[in-house]
């Protein structure tokens, strides 16, 4: 009796423990003729294990998609992990088509919308790896796209992150004080491209952090105000804002923002931050409020002042 050999996907799947090997079938594949779903397999093995020998047959597949005007790969999502795929195997002279890749933007019926921001972001994510300089002005371009994917924030978001990593911090700099609250009506990129400006700040110097606090504290937009969080939490000088996160600690109604900044401050781990927590947290009588504060020191429960703190949670959640 013959057996069927397994299929491309499922033998990938079976080389999970040897990258090398499954980095290797994964180009092989690259090289043959399959479908975009074995495709898609291969190129997300070769985003986490990749190789130079993938590289012709990467270049040559993001051609194959691109043809038409992309017709065969409406969204980009072949072309996205195309280029994810390459990104850690770029070298300087895909510079020049990654950054005709930035540029690539196509409009497809029945509403002839912008459809191509996953391949800009990509783009954009791998041309830093091989031509910084060149992605700084692809960048800041993209940061004001003004095809900007309303759901998403991209390719504004990854341009966003690309000139943080850079430290590229006047352009982001000009976005947030152009857009700041008291102008929302008239703000000219979406909220969520403004906070990944505010959370790539943390080396802004300290002064000008405290004036954006004070034309941010009062945002109705819970998406900017955690950008506006990471900022704080993460500032180089940090943290900064304590004032305001007490504040904000006692008096938000919003459970869901709450949890956010009560687990980024866990997760920061700043002592002053912690102590101020924990300060909020015996003053703290909602019961909504005290699950989210038990679950924080459940998760610090190994240091004695914050074992001690959710015991007391316990207690007051039991009797209510």
């Amino acid at each position: 009796m013959t057996l069927n050999p397994p299929s491309p996907v499922a033998a990938l799947r079976g080389l999970a423990d040897d990258p090398a090997a499954a980095s290797a079938l994964a180009a092989s594949i690259l090289a043959g003729n399959h479908g975009k779903d074995v495709l898609l397999a291969a190129l997300k093995v070769l985003a986490e294990h990749p190789t130079d020998a993938a590289r012709p047959a990467l270049r040559k597949h993001y051609e194959r998609f691109s043809r038409d005007k992309g017709k065969h790969d409406q969204g980009g999502y072949m072309r996205r992990a195309v280029l994810d795929a390459l990104r850690a195997a770029a070298r300087p002279a895909d510079a020049g088509w990654l950054a005709q890749a930035c540029e690539t933007y196509e409009f497809w019926p029945p509403d002839f919308a912008e459809d191509a921001v996953l391949i800009r972001a990509a783009a954009l994510v791998a041309l830093v790896e091989v031509d910084p300089e060149l992605a700084r002005y692809h960048a800041t371009r993209l940061l004001v796209d003004p095809y900007t994917a309303r759901m998403t924030g991209e390719p504004a978001v990854s341009a966003a992150r690309v000139l943080g990593a850079l430290g590229e911090n006047l352009p982001l700099y000009l976005v947030v004080c152009q857009n700041t609250p008291r102008d929302e009506a008239a703000a000219t990129v979406l909220p969520e491209v403004i906070a990944e400006c505010l959370r790539q700040l943390t080396t802004l110097p300290a002064a000008l952090v405290e004036r954006l606090l004070e034309e941010y504290a009062s945002t109705r937009s819970s998406i900017m105000r955690m950008g506006l969080f990471d900022l704080l939490l993460h500032h180089h000088e940090g943290p900064l804002g304590r004032a305001y996160f007490t504040r904000f600690l006692d008096e938000t109604t919003d459970l869901d923002i709450y949890r956010y900044l009560v687990m980024s401050i866990v997760v920061a781990g700043h002592e002053e931050s912690l102590h101020d927590l924990r300060q909020a947290a015996y003053r703290e009588r909602r019961r909504g409020k005290q699950e989210i504060l038990l679950e924080a020191a459940a998760i610090l429960a190994h240091r004695p002042e914050f074992g001690e703190l959710a015991a007391h949670l316990r207690g007051k959640l039991a009797k209510a």
